[in-house]
């Protein structure tokens, strides 16, 4: 593979990267937006272990698109712009 070849498929997974990081954040904000909505009336033992499993997973899913997302798509783009550098001038 040509270095022109890497940098074209490094923007692509960029590109791909950011568009799945933003379809998440989306079905994670309806999710919770159910989530919230069902909360109030949902009061027994199944709930205690449904929530045994959402809070984990909420909180997974905050580290990864408040940080790691956005960190990993940074470190592409940094990368992206130096190969772009050293190909092109």
């Amino acid at each position: 593979m040509s270095m022109d070849e890497l940098f074209e498929q490094m923007k692509y997974f960029e590109e791909a990267l950011v568009e799945f990081d933003n379809k998440l954040r989306v079905s994670m904000e309806d999710l919770r937006s159910h989530h919230d909505y069902v909360s109030p009336h949902w009061q027994d033992e199944m709930r205690r272990e449904y929530d045994g499993q959402w809070n984990p997973l909420n909180e997974i899913m905050e580290h990864y698109l408040n940080r790691e997302g956005p960190s990993y798509v940074e470190f592409l783009e940094i990368k992206l712009h130096k190969l772009y550098k050293y190909l092109y001038g």
